[in-house]
């Protein structure tokens, strides 16, 4: 039996993985059951192409979600900025642009925010 693109792809980043150095590890991902890899200190589901990240208690569970969930703000947020830059390039009505820019200033706010804090958590851990 022949095996599907999606398993090929995940038997080739496996090897590649291995290739470079990376461990795989006794543990399996909490989502797949696949094996995985710590590459470069980190622990990576190669199935899921995910970083997962052990924790021992709730206060880690806590400390885990607020770091993935700055993390995706931040990516977000960025991808919001894009949007309304390219809104604003096309924009020709004056009031939409002021809209537009409004909406700017808040999002570059938020991201400042968010950035920031990020930072300060990363700092602590």
């Amino acid at each position: 039996m022949a095996m599907s693109s999606d398993e090929a792809e995940y038997m080739r980043r496996m090897a590649d993985a291995l290739r470079s150095g990376a461990k795989m590890l006794a543990d399996v991902c909490p989502v797949c059951s696949s094996p995985l890899f710590e590459i470069k200190g980190q622990i990576w589901c190669l199935k899921c192409n995910k970083r997962v990240i052990r924790v021992s208690s709730e206060e880690e569970i806590e400390e885990a979600f607020t770091g993935i969930t700055l993390n995706e703000l931040v990516k977000t947020l960025t991808t919001k900025i894009e949007e309304v830059n390219i809104a604003l390039k096309r924009a020709a009505d004056p009031k939409e642009v002021k809209e537009l820019i409004k909406t700017l200033i808040g999002l570059l706010k938020a991201l400042e925010l968010a950035s920031n804090l990020r930072e300060r958590f990363t700092e602590q851990e």
